[in-house]
């Protein structure tokens, strides 16, 4: 349980004026005045009661870890996935394959009064081979001040006696408005957010370095191209922008490496803004934009006022640029800031291409920092019920509709194809096999007339059929009704509904004829709690448009979907597949067939191996190709080929992952 009193010194420090969304109203002067009487005239506001957070159509969140034990103050994803999290007491938790582990990295004396405390925590660029961890904390004896310090890891823990200290700021005389944010730059520089500490003339002073946004070198030292170094003196030529007032949280947007800084303000405004060297953004002159315009100072992209609405608060915290390496949520957020407020528990997201703000989260029980992660989720840092992160993730979406086109040749050359209805309830789907009509995409020799045949995972028959209309009334006007009706009468299709299992698909030529088929399979009853899961397609892969093609849609939902796909050969012959391909290449292409990514060797790209890997999906030949990817819904095609023109039997695999 966190009183009204930490609730203001936390998130706002005690200049804040206005009112919080408490179960009372005071004006500030008087509220203030409270405060110095007595924590005992202010009521208790819980958090630990809180509901979980309201999220948008489409999106649901988990906790990440289990409760931290303390209130929190910030997070950082090591290059390795582990998730580390800052405590305002002073240990440094973390949190290791979804689970918080009992010891922490490090457990620091430090001062934690009013905003003080552990409050930033960086990564090296170069962690994998250095493992050394960055921590901005308050010192717990006299003369109390902020440090930025390194440490070295030693697995979950840090090297005992490894600390170097590297900054050493000014002493401290309030307790709030220390910022304490810090990352590493695009340049590989340490950049570290510093309050005035509610010393208002501290921000436009080059004289000392508070109400600042440092810039250093890896090792503490100041690089000569900083902004101010040959106008400040001594340590404060570490100043890269100045003119603020408690920069809590700040952010860098992957790829641009622009940086965006959120500064709380104090009676008024909280602000976004453009990170940029040499910059003075105005504080105390200024809160918000300027109401003169002022050439000296750089006014907020954004900013929004105080109070307990929606769109209001008190305190903006986080600083999330959705960048991932994977996209997981939709589209249109990709290059979208994500900013939260601590007393209003709301996360919104800022478009900087229009420089407007809409909402995306409300209800969160104190939040004071977020971070977009690995897997492309949005994880948020919030102080109830005794510290806690959440993963906000898009739900996935999965393939509705899969297909297979290859030439397809008599004996043992037909195309076949598996199928996989996951748990659940049993689901209709619709196949269809098809051929004359592939001469209206200008498919050269296309089976004159498909034979399709269903079987169970057994290999027992489960329906046939050689032309559509052969089915019964109900079944045809079935077809018809999915808008799935073949346009040549020769072509093939069945109606079924299936339980969940494996299931095998063969389409041959009547008459033993040949030529390029189409085998499609439709999720027909996408309220089914089953789905379908993953498909394969066998065939002879030749050269030309002859190669094996197999087309799946991935949608239902709003998320990515985790897929991996295969091209095999020579493990064929373990299953006494004569003639198989010896050495099939792998594209995955958009539905304007633009290149995704292409895969010769499984093992050629070490990211991907050990994706693959972990699914347990890795090809049983070093020669046959996967690929681990994200797919966002859309429509995708899956190209095996033989490398260099090679030719035999070929597999190609969509496995839709949970």
């Amino acid at each position: 349980m966190l009183s009204a009193w930490s609730l203001l010194q936390f998130g706002e420090g005690i200049e804040h004026e206005g009112q919080l969304d408490m179960s009372f109203s005071l004006p500030w002067k008087s509220f203030r005045k409270a405060i110095w009487i007595g924590l005992a005239l202010l009521p208790a506001v819980s958090w630990s009661t809180l509901s979980a957070a309201t999220l948008p159509a489409g999106f649901v969140e988990t906790q990440f870890g289990g409760n931290l034990g303390g209130p929190p103050t910030a997070m950082a994803f090591a290059p390795d996935g582990r998730l580390f999290v800052c405590l305002q007491g002073g240990q440094l938790r973390v949190i290791k394959n979804g689970a918080l582990l009992a010891t922490p990295f490090v457990s620091l004396s430090v001062n934690s009064s009013s905003e003080r405390g552990l409050l930033g925590i960086a990564f090296d660029p170069n962690f994998a081979t250095n493992q050394f961890v960055y921590l901005y904390y308050t010192t717990s004896t006299a003369p109390i001040h902020n440090r930025i310090s390194r440490f070295t890891a030693n697995g979950d823990v840090a090297v005992p006696g490894s600390e170097t200290v590297l900054v050493d700021l000014e002493n401290l005389s309030a307790g709030n408005h220390n910022g304490g944010a810090i990352h590493f730059g695009p340049d590989g520089k340490l950049y570290a957010a510093v309050g005035e500490n509610a010393v208002s003339a501290n921000a436009q002073t080059l004289n000392n370095r508070l109400g600042k946004i440092l810039r250093l070198n890896p090792n503490g030292t100041i690089p000569s191209d900083n902004p101010f170094f040959n106008t400040a003196t001594g340590a404060n030529r570490a100043i890269w922008a100045l003119g603020l007032r408690n920069p809590y949280t700040f952010g860098f947007q992957p790829g641009t490496g622009r940086m965006f800084i959120n500064d709380v303000g104090a009676g008024s405004w909280e602000e976004i803004n453009d990170g940029i060297a040499g910059s003075n953004y105005g504080w105390p002159t200024c809160e918000g934009g300027c109401a003169q315009p002022n050439p000296n100072f750089r006014n907020p992209l954004f900013q929004y006022g105080h109070g307990s609405g929606p769109t209001t608060g008190c305190a903006i915290v986080g600083a999330a640029f959705y960048n991932p390496p994977v996209n997981q949520f939709p589209a249109s957020y990709i290059g979208k800031y994500f900013f939260a407020d601590i007393c209003s528990g709301w996360i919104r997201v800022f478009d900087p291409s229009t420089g407007a703000a809409s909402p995306f989260a409300t209800g969160v029980s104190g939040p004071v920092d977020l971070h977009v992660g690995p897997d492309g989720c949005l994880y948020y840092l919030a102080r109830g019920n005794g510290g806690q992160v959440f993963r906000v993730s898009a739900v996935a979406s999965q393939p509705l509709n899969i297909s297979v086109r290859s030439r397809v040749g008599t004996g043992n050359d037909v195309m076949i194809s598996g199928f996989i209805i996951t748990a659940g309830s049993a689901k209709k789907v619709i196949l269809r096999g098809l051929g004359p009509s592939l001469q209206q995409a200008n498919v050269p020799d296309p089976l004159p007339d498909p034979f399709l045949e269903l079987h169970a995972g057994d290999g027992s028959p489960i329906s046939a059929n050689n032309n559509w209309k052969d089915n019964t009334p109900a079944q045809q006007q079935d077809i018809i009704a999915n808008q799935l009706a073949p346009s040549n009468d020769l072509e093939s299709a069945i109606v079924a509904t299936v339980q969940p299992g494996t299931y095998t698909v063969i389409i041959r030529g009547q008459g033993n004829t040949s030529g390029v088929g189409l085998l499609e399979v439709y999720d027909v009853d996408r309220t089914a709690t089953s789905r379908l899961a993953n498909i394969s397609g066998r065939a002879s892969v030749e050269t030309g448009t002859n190669v094996l093609i197999s087309g799946f849609i991935v949608g239902q939902n709003i998320g990515a979907a985790k897929v991996i796909v295969r091209g095999i050969g020579p493990s064929l012959a373990q299953s006494g597949i004569t003639n198989s391909l010896a050495d099939p290449t792998l594209e995955l292409r958009d539905n304007n067939g633009a290149l995704i990514i292409g895969n010769d060797n499984w093992q050629d790209d070490p990211n991907q191996e050990t994706r693959i890997s972990e699914s347990g999906l890795a090809p049983g030949n070093s020669q046959e190709s996967a690929i681990a990817v994200f797919l966002l819904p859309g429509t995708y095609t899956a190209i095996v080929a033989g490398k260099n023109g090679g030719s035999g039997v070929g597999l190609v695999e969509v496995y839709n992952l949970p």
